[in-house]
């Protein structure tokens, strides 16, 4: 439908809108000067213009009610315009009527008071109907043009020089008429190309969602079918690793490693993208000694830098934070891994400083720098500064993108600021904690496996995939655990009968099938014991469904790949709360 065929139709609205002032308000004002004038009009005439005002209002109303009750689309216009325009003529004409009938002669007052009344009922139809404006001619000129020949042939001067007045106010209010009018359909053409343009927009916003959709589904299916062969060769080459193997083998299982390691980096970097897309990370903000940040970062990142002979420094430990200390490392790790990754020469150092009452932490390094058309762009995934060859070596593209979502998540404004050739400067403002107990944020040591943390315990083991499940069932055994195997929900429910005790530990698989996923195994067999028996579940999976459905369930969860070290701490960190 065209823009001027719905301007046309709303046009025909908005006078249909304004149709009961205009009858009822000729009603009003025609009452009102009989009132007052019809004892110096003869009977019949003032009961006959009263009559005929009457019934043009009701007729008028009955028009008006049954448009509203038809509610006619744009198709209908050009009718009910019809009908708009002699209902207008109508009312006009018993006004112009009015000029013979009621208009006496002699009588100045009364005659300058109806007088007034029609130049007062023509501004109204100049506003009312503005917005179509055959039906304001249709009723001004019948209304005005009988009055003012009627006054410029009449004796007295003064009714003449009124007349001529009157016929000059035509022009004038039809020119008013004509502006104002042309404002409203200008308003109304803008209000539809504003409405096409919304719609073309929303339509476009649904198009690039379902695209995003489309490619998040993509992304999901192919990050889990690439995590399952991969999760089996990294848990085989671990076993392998721990043979005795000639050098050359040696190498070869390293490299593989290496290799290993370098997939599930990717996929880690993928995971936390989605997680911090999906919203399921919890922020706990804790009062934190800024020098155990640093502490754990540089033994995570002082061989890297000391291997590029770049010196890496930290300021202002001593300071303290109200934050969440885990997500801070992460965040600061990433910028520190990009700083040592794009400088040749020089060093990086990590400050901290008061600032207005906050602690603003900034991470500096004299790399290469970034252009000030590149410094937004920087922070989309996969965007990476110089590296149109991909190089692997210069990591992913994906660890500012990471530390944008971070520093949002825990509400600290990230800034930015660089130079080509020189350096960068990023830095993040955070609370100060004052002098509360500071909570560190050292990570954990991991004691390696096979220290006895899970020796002896029962562990039923639910996956469909038989490599990933023999290769989970051998490392399990290498741990000293009692490992049972499923295949699925069914073999899981006959495992457990045989069982005289609940397992220790629960491991399943998310995907295990048409019949049942990995929760639904876990809720079964904590019906079946009766208590809530700690579970793990592996996934490849990186959708934010299942990781609110895991969350929601109360399991632990590890994608896939795993490693060997990071599943051994997991299990160890879940069997103390119902272990022996």
């Amino acid at each position: 439908m065209s823009i001027d065929a719905r301007v046309r139709a709303e046009q025909i609205r908005a006078q249909y809108a304004s149709m009961p002032a205009s009858f009822l308000g000729s009603v009003f004002s025609s009452t009102t000067y009989l009132l007052a004038a019809h004892s110096v009009i003869p009977t019949w005439q003032w009961v006959l213009w009263a009559g005929l005002m009457l019934a043009q209002a009701i007729g008028r109303g009955l028009l008006w009610r049954a448009y509203r009750r038809a509610a006619p689309g744009v198709e209908d216009t050009d009718r009910w315009a019809r009908w708009a325009i002699a209902g207008s003529a109508a009312s006009g004409c018993i006004w112009g009527l009015g000029t013979w009938l009621v208009f006496p002669a002699g009588h100045i007052e009364y005659q300058l008071f109806f007088m007034f009344l029609i130049a007062s009922m023509g501004s109204l139809s100049a506003i009312a109907s503005a917005s179509y404006l055959p039906a304001f001619y249709a009723y001004t000129f019948p209304t005005i043009l009988p009055i003012a020949v009627a006054l410029v042939f009449q004796e007295a001067l003064m009714l003449r020089i009124l007349g001529l007045i009157s016929l000059g106010y035509l022009p004038v209010i039809s020119t008013f008429a004509h502006n104002l009018g042309r404002s409203v359909i200008e308003s109304f053409r803008l209000r539809f190309e504003n409405l096409d343009l919304l719609r073309e927009v929303t339509l476009r916003k649904e198009q690039v969602e379902e695209a995003s959709r489309e490619k998040s589904m993509f992304l999901a299916a192919a990050s889990h079918d690439l995590r399952q062969p991969l999760h089996a060769l990294a848990l085989q080459t671990h076993l392998l690793q721990s043979a005795v193997l000639p050098p050359p083998q040696q190498r070869v299982v390293a490299d593989m490693r290496g290799s290993i390691q370098a997939m599930t980096g990717l996929f880690d970097a993928l995971l936390d993208m989605s997680r911090l897309d999906a919203g399921v990370i919890p922020v706990r903000p804790a009062p934190l000694l800024l020098a155990d940040v640093f502490a754990r970062l540089d033994t995570e990142f002082g061989p890297a830098a000391r291997q590029r002979g770049l010196r890496l420094r930290w300021r202002g430990g001593g300071l303290t934070v109200r934050t969440d200390g885990h997500l801070l490392a992460s965040l600061l790790g990433n910028l520190v891994s990009n700083a040592i990754r794009y400088t040749e020469r020089g060093g990086v150092l990590v400050a901290a400083r008061r600032r207005n009452g906050q602690i603003r932490i900034e991470v500096w390094d004299s790399g290469v720098g970034i252009s000030g058309d590149q410094q937004r762009a920087v922070f989309k995934p996969f965007f990476q500064v110089g590296n149109v060859e991909r190089d692997r070596s210069k990591g992913l593209g994906l660890g500012l993108a990471i530390v944008e979502r971070l520093a949002r998540l825990l509400a600290a404004p990230l800034e930015l600021s660089s130079r080509p050739g020189q350096g960068t400067r990023f830095s993040i403002t955070l609370p100060a904690a004052g002098d509360a107990v500071p909570s560190p944020a050292r990570a954990t040591v991991p004691t390696p496996p096979g220290q006895g943390q899970l020796a002896g315990a029962v562990v039923l083991l639910v996956d469909n995939e038989v490599e990933i499940r023999a290769a989970m069932d051998a490392l399990l055994a290498s741990w000293q655990c009692e490992v049972i195997t499923a295949s699925g929900m069914d073999d899981a429910m006959v495992r457990a009968a045989a069982m005289t005790r609940a397992p220790d530990l629960l491991v399943c698989d998310y995907r295990l099938g048409a019949a049942a996923n990995g929760l639904e195994v876990i809720e079964r067999i904590r019906d079946e014991f009766n208590q809530p028996v700690p579970a793990l579940v592996i996934t490849g999976d990186t959708g934010a469904d299942v990781l609110h459905a895991v969350q929601a369930a109360q399991c632990a969860i590890l994608h896939k790949p795993v490693d060997p070290e990071t599943l051994h701490r997991t299990l160890s960190s879940l069997r103390p709360a119902t272990g022996p």
